[in-house]
């Protein structure tokens, strides 16, 4: 048997409705997708969106033929061809122990939905790596009495005065805040522009240290919906999957007592927090959404202001010692 590549739209028509027969749907955002062909029909088949395994298939009638083995190995050696040695799936939990017996370590399990991840990175080494930051940063150690962390958790599509006062709170309620900018570019600004935004704003706690949230904290991109049957149950599983990691990795790998959330007011957005607050418990303080001048600070209304050209009007909800630079990156993408 062959291993093909997806190509032409016809072979993507094809995988699409294989993976319906299969009881599965085929994912937008997918860079690669991979299949065997038996007599004609299709065999099998495997994709991938950046680091992510997903939309794995097999027909019943070939599944004692190994072909997943065969698959999932090809898939890492393109992995590798392309510089990426650490790599995760998400997949049925029926269908876990496939990929524990290909080497892979399971990270946290939903009731729809199995992560794993395998490589030479991981996310033991990855808590190891922030541990050392923390201890450098903030002189902060573990296994002292003293220790006492808390974490806010921001895409910052820019920083605002909400986000500055979010953790202004966590800080003069702990010694230490730890920021996590969601690394995942998929916002007005980019990862570098928000996280230099948030760094720049922080700059003046001492007690506070921005990090990168890595590819395990808030990664939307990589979730999968394809054997999902809605939007809803998507968003619930994803929210339980990333909150349990959160805890798991985060909360415990790092001794985080508290994380706090502001609220929201979009449907999945509160649906994200509910879930957040029932596996973090009371280690999740929901906050109120600051205002000012009676008005509340949000992200989207300082690009709906950009947006419409009025960058010294959206300005005033930001800090002022990131005005500067926050005009400088405006005016560059116009």
């Amino acid at each position: 048997m062959e291993i093909k590549e997806v190509i032409i739209p016809a072979e993507k028509e094809r995988i699409k409705d294989f993976l319906l027969g299969c009881g599965l749907k085929y994912e937008r955002n997918i860079d690669t997708t991979l299949y065997i062909e038996e007599g004609g029909e299709i065999a099998a088949t495997i994709s991938a969106s950046r680091r992510i395994i997903k939309c794995l298939a097999i027909a019943p009638k070939f599944r004692s033929e190994n072909l997943a083995v065969v698959l999932v190995g090809e898939m890492i050696k393109r992995f590798h061809a392309n510089g990426i040695y650490g790599y995760q799936v998400f997949t049925k939990p029926e269908y876990k122990e496939i990929f524990v017996s290909l080497g892979f370590t399971p990270l946290v399990e939903t009731d729809a939905v199995a992560a794993l991840e395998g490589g030479d990175e991981n996310i033991q080494t990855h808590v190891k790596k922030l541990k050392v930051q923390i201890k450098f940063n903030l002189g902060l150690d573990e296994d002292k009495s003293n220790y006492d962390v808390a974490s806010v958790v921001i895409n910052g599509n820019p920083f605002t005065n909400g986000h500055l006062r979010l953790v202004e709170k966590a800080a003069m309620e702990h010694k230490s805040v730890l920021v996590f900018i969601v690394e995942e570019d998929d916002s007005y600004f980019t990862f570098k522009e928000r996280y230099a935004l948030a760094y720049l704003a922080l700059q003046p706690y001492s007690n506070v240290l921005v990090l990168p949230s890595s590819r395990y904290i808030i990664s939307k991109y990589t979730f999968p919906g394809y054997f999902l049957k809605t939007v809803d149950e998507t968003t619930a599983e994803y929210a339980k999957y990333d909150a349990m990691l959160f805890e798991k990795y985060f909360l415990e790998g790092l001794g985080i007592c508290k994380r706090y959330v502001g609220n929201e007011t979009a449907d999945y957005m509160q649906l994200y927090n509910d879930i957040l607050k029932s596996v973090l418990k009371d280690k999740l303080e929901i906050v109120e959404r600051f205002k000012e001048d009676g008005e509340v600070i949000s992200a989207s209304k300082v690009r709906q202001l950009v947006k419409e050209g009025k960058i010294d009007e959206a300005v005033k909800f930001l800090p002022q010692g990131i005005a500067a630079i926050f005009k400088g990156i405006v005016l560059s993408k116009q």
